[in-house]
């Protein structure tokens, strides 16, 4: 499922569907601020479960761009993250190394897609650790 349906039946049944990949992966709502137009944006991706936080990568559907919400995460480190309709902010940190390639990996035996995305291209698709933030370290 694409992003722009993955958003069209959400909005549709008021948040109550797109919660599952095909396949039955979980989808995770990811909202960064834009770094250039300062509005918050809203985005479905697969995650991977790490520990209490989830593991999300910047595949952009195995395209050579780099997708926009990579950019606003690096500038601006926090957000907020939907898991099957409970929203609370959140952290976004670039993984690295061997803790990036075993998140990788594991997005991997999710979707097999991940792994045709990354033999398609040329650039290093980033991947991210997203963490709920406490309720004192309010992003707003």
């Amino acid at each position: 499922m694409t992003t722009f349906a993955h958003k069209f039946l959400y909005r549709i049944s008021r948040g109550k569907r797109g919660h599952r990949f095909p396949g039955g992966a979980q989808v995770v709502w990811i909202t960064t601020l834009g770094r250039k137009s300062g509005q918050w944006r809203k985005t479905p991706l697969l995650g991977f479960p790490v520990n209490g936080a989830w593991g999300i990568a910047g595949s952009n559907a195995g395209q050579e761009r780099v997708p926009g919400w990579v950019f606003n995460v690096e500038s601006y480190g926090r957000g907020r993250i939907e898991v099957n309709g409970k929203e609370s902010e959140a952290t976004f940190t670039r993984l690295e190394g061997e803790l990036r390639d075993q998140i990788y990996q594991g997005l991997i035996n999710q979707w097999s897609g991940y792994d045709m995305y990354a033999k398609n291209i040329v650039r290093e698709i980033p991947v991210f650790l997203v963490q709920e933030c406490s309720p004192t370290e309010s992003i707003d």
